[in-house]
């Protein structure tokens, strides 16, 4: 499982759901690049085991970013 899967894995279902999937690739992708980005430390960790703490955070942090842009769609 790549540091990608095990990120987007994080994510509300509900929230993933409500993308079409023509775009749900090009979100998730995307999600991923500017969590590598700004988080990097925390994405480098995703790339081999993660601890329980480290997971929480991520899951913050990703289903935050999707729920500003689902906001921002008016998805939610």
């Amino acid at each position: 499982m790549t540091a990608n899967e095990k990120i987007i894995a994080l994510v509300k279902p509900e929230y993933l759901s409500k993308i079409p999937k023509i775009f749900r690739k090009h979100a998730t992708e995307n999600t991923c690049k500017l969590i590598a980005r700004e988080h990097s430390d925390l994405y480098k960790a995703f790339e081999e085991e993660v601890s329980a703490e480290e997971k929480e955070k991520m899951k913050k942090i990703v289903n935050s970013i999707f729920e500003e842009r689902m906001k921002k769609h008016k998805m939610l």
